[in-house]
């Protein structure tokens, strides 16, 4: 699915809105600005041109951002390839906050949007070339994507097996970053340790790109995930990883997460009960770590619908 695709899908069916309402105060999008999106050519807007519209105090409602949604996602997509991109985030509090893409766009619309959602994350996950990471970097990044597009659609599932049975070089990198998470709890073979002036250390796997909007899992995607991530799904991945890719820091990898499993596969899937349960508690309930979830007492709150 291309931009242009997509945008061809949604032209013959999102009429251009009849009336908009913007912020009156002038300190996020006014009525004005919003009608300047609109009526401007969707292949000539760019990331800043959306800067007072999308996020925690999006202005506009329904019908213009439905109207407007294949451009943001085309921008969305490029933004995935920057650090620490302020779109990318707006966006998902936009999407998490509101969930406008189940809600809002019709079933067709929605199809296609998750089409091209789908793949514009698996093209960016591919894109990972590290298994030694120090600091702060992009690899941080696709994490919290993926976290995020399980709160604002039930797609965990085309998405994580596109890329679980994937060859592609740059999906083994991501899965061994990811799994490594899994592995490991304390000293992590690919994640550097956190320092104060370069950040870093291994990404939370609970940890959305959104912020404070109480996000959690939709309840399809926590229900694959119980079955699809598992310590004996991760060993038979690690096997058939290590036999694409011979020769390789991949296989190097591979091997080496196989013998650190044989021996961790009670404490792994321990690991990824408890992260599925927080991917099911509101982001605001508070902090996690590995730790304090395994040190709670309260039952997870009931998954999203």
């Amino acid at each position: 699915m291309t931009s242009t695709e997509l945008a061809e899908i949604f032209h013959k069916e999102v009429p251009r809105p009849s009336s908009v309402e913007g912020d009156s105060w002038g300190v996020d999008a006014t009525t004005d600005d919003i009608l300047r999106l609109i009526d401007s050519p969707p292949d000539s807007l760019r990331a800043g041109d959306f800067s007072g519209y999308l996020g925690y105090c999006t202005t506009g409602g329904d019908d213009d951002l439905r109207f407007l949604f294949p451009p943001i996602l085309r921008i969305w997509a490029s933004e995935l390839h920057t650090r620490d991109s302020w779109f990318t985030q707006y966006f998902h509090d936009e999407v998490c906050r509101t969930d406008f893409v189940g809600r809002a766009l019709s079933p067709m619309l929605r199809e296609a949007s998750c089409r091209f959602m789908i793949g514009a994350l698996s093209d960016r996950i591919g894109s990972e070339t590290s298994l030694s990471v120090k600091g702060k970097t992009t690899s941080h990044d696709w994490f919290g994507y993926v976290a995020s597009f399980g709160v604002f659609t039930t797609e965990i599932p085309a998405l994580w097996s596109g890329i679980w049975e994937s060859g592609e070089p740059g999906h083994a990198i991501a899965l061994l970053q990811y799994l490594s998470c899994l592995i490991y709890e304390d000293s992590n073979p690919i994640f550097a340790p956190w320092t104060c002036n370069e950040g870093g250390g291994p990404p939370e796997l609970w940890g959305y790109d959104s912020v404070g909007f109480d996000e959690s899992w939709k309840e399809p995607n926590v229900g694959f995930m119980s079955t699809a991530l598992t310590s004996a799904r991760i060993h038979d991945w690690l096997v058939r990883t290590a036999e694409l890719h011979p020769g390789t820091q991949i296989a190097e990898f591979s091997h080496f997460f196989l013998d650190e499993l044989a021996g961790a596969a009670g404490a792994v899937d321990e690991r990824i009960g408890l992260l599925l349960a927080a991917l099911q508690i509101p982001s605001g309930v508070g902090f996690h770590t590995w730790a304090s979830l395994r040190g709670s007492t309260n039952k997870p709150l009931s998954p999203r619908s």
